[in-house]
């Protein structure tokens, strides 16, 4: 289970990181390069909404298209044809049962399709009547999953009626068998009570089998009360079950008939049986009243004793982790619901709310997709145009025609008001500014320019220099401060307003 785990979360990982790599960074690369190559705008959004949209196509789209991968391949296997080989159909069966383990599935999600897959698997090999190893491993895992279908009953029983050994997981598989029939087959309790009784196997499981087959009149009646009498007697049993299966062994001639009578009687005074099982109950008193009078004086006397000394004796039921047991049952059982569980369920709930919209979203994309790639050649070449010219448009607004504010606070201090500022005072060898970009082209420093005059900023001037690895240098550059402190105020401004990233604040000799 952890395998598969860590399986499903790196698949879509990886699947994530090939989008934002691959398609991601291949759009802007569009957008920049070749839509809109001569302007220069803040894409962040845009690589915030390509993310977020790899993202969701890497994990929610990739276990979407596992799912239909799946249906489809199991919606092929319901209507096969009898002429079909079949060798193919059994490795299409065995091919999508392994699919269910792949990355596309959490371990819950796997075992529910696969459940799905051996059903249907069990179906085909019971239509060509298949009882090979394979099969009966094939038919053991539907039984398992529906044990209240008869049609994989059947077959496993016509093979494990072949007289073998049987060992313990089988035992358990019939005894499932028995439980889960609402209607018990007297053949098939006959059948596996024969097969308990020769395997000599008491518990809590086989007793309602033997008792059932006895009262069903099973031809093994006789040695059934033969091998449970003893064990009945030995541990004094006087439950409901027991004195079931006394009633039923008094039709057997047996020695220890005055013995069973008198535990019948019993309990016909004790009067357990009243509320629980009236039936029961009327026939021990009819076992009562066959008993000579002086046996029934002392029953009767010693049932009275029984009651006042269970009234003398003062019983507590539940210990202090008892109680805390039982509230956690409550909780379970949802009789009582706790806080944590009212607020795991909004929690599933809205989960749930967000899946399927998103669900729904995919798919209408995905429909939207199919229809569009239906359409002409020049519609669809009219739609992108359409997209483009919109996004140009946007563009354009934001960066042209969206007014500029607050440029008097980006228009940095120059020298000669610095000067003029404090013509009385000693000047500073040295002035300071702000580069603020290095490039290696003109047109690519002109660009920068532009874009910063359209915001407001003044003062700007390129400085041009020799790079090691040959070519230049093109540093942009803004202004002229007479302290490092004030220039690192102007740029400080010019990034809380998101004009500039990063800057260097560079001391600069006085001309």
């Amino acid at each position: 289970m952890l395998f598969q785990t860590l399986k499903f979360y790196l698949a879509r990982l990886t699947v994530s990181l090939f989008l934002v790599f691959g398609v991601g960074f291949s759009a802007l690369y569009f957008l920049h390069e070749v839509a809109l190559p001569n302007v220069m705008f803040d894409d962040l959004a845009i690589q915030w909404s390509i993310f977020l949209v790899c993202l969701f196509f890497g994990f929610v789209g990739y276990g979407m298209l596992g799912e239909q991968r799946f249906y489809n391949s199991l919606h092929d296997l319901k209507n096969i044809s009898p002429n079909s080989i079949v060798g193919n159909i059994k490795k299409q069966f065995d091919n999508l049962i392994e699919f269910t383990y792949s990355s596309y599935f959490l371990p819950a999600t796997g075992k529910r399709y696969r459940n799905l897959s051996v059903l249907q698997f069990a179906d085909y090999l019971l239509s060509i009547g298949e009882e090979t190893p394979k099969a009966l491993n094939v038919y053991v895992q539907a039984f398992i999953q529906s044990p209240q279908n008869s049609r994989f009953r059947k077959p496993l029983l016509s093979i494990l009626n072949r007289g073998e050994e049987l060992n313990s997981q089988e035992m358990d598989l019939l005894l499932i068998m028995f439980e889960k029939e609402e209607k018990h087959d007297p053949v098939l309790t006959s059948y596996l009570a024969g097969l308990f009784l020769k395997a000599r196997q008491w518990s809590g499981q086989t007793e309602p089998l033997f008792l059932s087959a006895l009262e069903e009149g099973s031809d093994l009646a006789g040695e059934i009360v033969r091998f449970v009498l003893p064990i009945y007697l030995t541990h004094k049993r006087t439950d409901g079950r027991a004195l079931k299966f006394y009633v039923k062994a008094l039709e057997f001639s047996l020695p220890e008939e005055d013995q069973l009578k008198t535990i019948l009687a019993q309990s016909f005074c004790d009067g357990n049986l009243v509320g629980v099982a009236p039936d029961l109950h009327r026939k021990c008193e009819e076992i009562f009243y066959q008993l000579p009078a002086t046996k029934q004086a002392e029953l009767k006397v010693k049932s009275d004793e029984t009651r006042v000394a269970y009234k003398l004796q003062k019983i507590k039921l539940f210990r202090k982790e008892d109680l805390q047991d039982l509230k956690h049952l409550k909780v379970e059982m949802g009789l009582v619901a706790s806080k944590v569980s009212l607020l795991w369920s909004g929690v599933a709930w809205f989960a749930r709310v967000v899946k399927n919209i998103g669900k729904w979203m995919l798919l209408r994309i995905l429909d939207g997709a199919y229809l569009f790639g239906k359409l002409p050649l020049k519609i669809k070449l009219g739609s992108f145009a359409t997209i483009l010219l919109f996004i140009l448009i946007g563009l354009g607004f934001k960066e042209i025609w969206l007014p500029i504010k607050d440029q008097g606070a980006l228009v940095p201090q120059t020298e000669s008001s610095a000067l003029t500022s404090n013509s009385g005072s000693k000047k500073d060898s040295r002035v300071y500014t702000v580069q603020i970009s290095a490039v290696i082209s003109a047109k690519q420093a002109n660009k920068v320019v532009k874009r910063l005059k359209g915001k407001g900023v003044k003062g700007l001037y390129i400085v041009k220099s020799e790079r090691r690895s040959g070519g230049h240098w093109y540093k942009l550059r803004v202004g002229k401060f007479e302290s490092k402190s004030k220039a690192s105020e102007f740029a400080n401004q010019l990034v809380a307003a998101k004009t500039v990233k990063n800057y260097f604040v560079i001391s600069l000799p006085k001309k």
